[in-house]
């Protein structure tokens, strides 16, 4: 395991393998860590390799190197940190998903913003991929909106369970107007959706969050559905007990799959739409983005692909963990069926979609949280989006101020600490981009972008990029372009503008 280090004085790498292997060689680490250096064999980056108490093989990059690196950098443009890792894999992305039955709260927007991430991030390492919108076109809880909706129409109480709130009174009104006061529900229910999706449409739009494809719930029971559940029978795998459908698991608890009522469970449609996915449309591997109240149907789902012939591996599910929303020392609770909450809409009015997106990737997406409004308001280097921003809006002016400049660049000048610790952080930019598209771990972008804009800010603070020795000023100047691309490069990659001026 080749690490990077946190400490610069240690280097830039640091291999660690001398203090595991201490105990089972029964041998000091140092003595370890020097007979494995004096094996190894380094690209003509790599300067000596230095060995540190208690076993540490740290290694560090030629100041030459990381000067060699700045012109293909500069020059590259939005192809920085691209590869061709994916070979043109298809891999469908799922995201989003939220029930068409209102719309879309800010605590969905935390998925929408990490699956659009973690798409951009298999597209730019060569993957082919499909976003796709899962729409909950049927069912029970697309008959209850139909009756809520008649209800308010009626100046009746919603039904058991029902949908209620200001937006649900709004679509009353429009749906009377449009299909009167008698319409049935299953006419109603349908009007809702339509509008609903068209509000999702929109509030995406304003996030830049776009799929190739809204697939339809309702699609699966045309065929589809009897054709899988007669592979299950076929495999012995399905069972009718007290009036239900069950797929027999072999374990201790079997799955319903369809209730004494005759209507599928959410676990069938899953099985259904999945097999859709992996069997009929042939994706290699497909990723979907779930809530984290959905945990426990993970396992069961990869149970059924496998006993349906489908290799359970090509199927990753990321869950995100909820959020809250602060304001000041309040923390908002959200509920779409009380009508209580905070929409997305709404937010995006209040802060932009450039906030939304950044800080929903400042934490991993298993990990909770909490969602700082007035943080995200501030113009402030506190505010991580601005304090990025701004680093990228000053290279933007360093660059036109440095326009007339037409010497060589003397990039073996580039020698102070600044701007090595600054060419440092640039160079990895491949691998961070490598690495969070192999994990599916969009955050990394967000803690790169914020280390780089502090090298940015320390570097315009430190060093005057236009001098009067015009070969060093051209160097600098190409660096600043460097370091401006790299940047530039990750905010695009996390749906963030990179403006030029602020």
């Amino acid at each position: 395991m080749v690490e990077r280090t946190a400490n610069p004085a240690h280097g830039d790498y640091s291999i660690t393998l001398p203090l595991k292997l201490a105990r089972e060689l029964h041998r000091r680490p140092a003595q370890i860590a020097a007979e494995l250096a004096g094996r190894l064999s380094l690209p003509a980056g790599f300067a000596d390799v230095e060995i540190a108490p208690p076993g540490f093989i740290n290694l560090r990059l030629r100041p030459s190197w990381l000067q060699a690196q700045v012109e293909p950098i500069a020059g590259a443009g939005a192809g920085w940190g691209r590869s061709d890792l994916g070979h043109e894999l298809p891999v469908q992305v799922e995201f989003v998903s939220s029930n068409p039955t209102g719309p879309l709260l800010f605590s969905h927007a935390r998925g929408a913003v990490v699956g659009d991430v973690i798409a951009r991030l298999l597209e730019a390492t060569g993957f082919a991929v499909q976003r796709e919108y899962y729409v909950n076109d049927t069912g029970n809880q697309v008959r209850l909106f139909g009756e809520s909706i008649q209800a308010a129409i009626r100046g009746q109480p919603a039904p058991e369970g029902g949908y209620q709130g200001a937006y649900v009174e709004e679509m009353a009104r429009a749906a009377a107007a449009k299909l009167g006061k008698n319409a049935t529900v299953e006419a109603l229910a349908e009007f809702g959706i339509v509008a609903n999706l068209e509000s999702i449409r929109r509030d995406l739009d304003r996030l830049r969050i776009a799929h190739h494809a809204w697939f339809s719930e309702r699609s699966l029971y045309q065929g589809w559905d009897q054709d899988t559940m007669a592979k299950l029978r076929s495999l012995g795998l399905v069972v009718e007990r007290d009036g239900a459908v069950w797929f027999v698991t072999g374990g201790d608890k079997d799955e319903v799959l369809y209730k004494r009522t005759g209507e599928p469970t959410y676990f069938a449609a899953d099985i259904f739409y999945h097999r859709d996915k992996l069997e009929k449309r042939g994706y290699q591997r497909v990723v979907d983005v779930w809530g984290a109240d959905h945990q426990g149907q993970v396992n069961r789902l990869k149970q059924a692909l496998e006993v349906l012939g489908i290799d359970p591996a090509r199927l990753t599910v990321i869950l995100v963990q909820l959020v809250s929303v602060r304001r000041g020392t309040e923390i908002v609770r959200m509920s779409r069926r009380s009508g209580v909450g905070i929409t997305l809409e709404e937010m995006l009015d209040e802060v932009g979609s450039d906030a939304v997106r950044y800080f929903f990737l400042l934490r991993s997406s298993d990990a909770h949280m909490e969602f700082d409004v007035d943080l995200a308001k501030q113009q402030s280097n506190e505010n991580p989006v601005f304090y990025a921003q701004y680093a990228h809006a000053r290279l933007s002016n360093v660059r036109k101020f440095g326009a007339a400049v037409q010497a060589a660049p003397a990039f073996e000048r580039l020698d102070s600490e600044w701007e090595l610790d600054l060419l440092r952080a640039i160079v990895r930019w491949p691998d961070v981009v490598r690495e969070a598209a192999e994990s599916l771990e969009p955050h990394r972008l967000a803690f790169y972008a914020n280390e780089l804009a502090a090298r940015i800010h320390v570097f315009y603070k430190n060093v005057r990029v236009v001098v009067d020795d015009q070969p060093v000023s051209a160097a600098r100047l190409r660096l600043s372009e460097a370091a401006r691309v790299t940047l530039a490069n990750a905010l695009d990659l996390m749906g963030v503008a990179a403006p030029e001026r602020m």
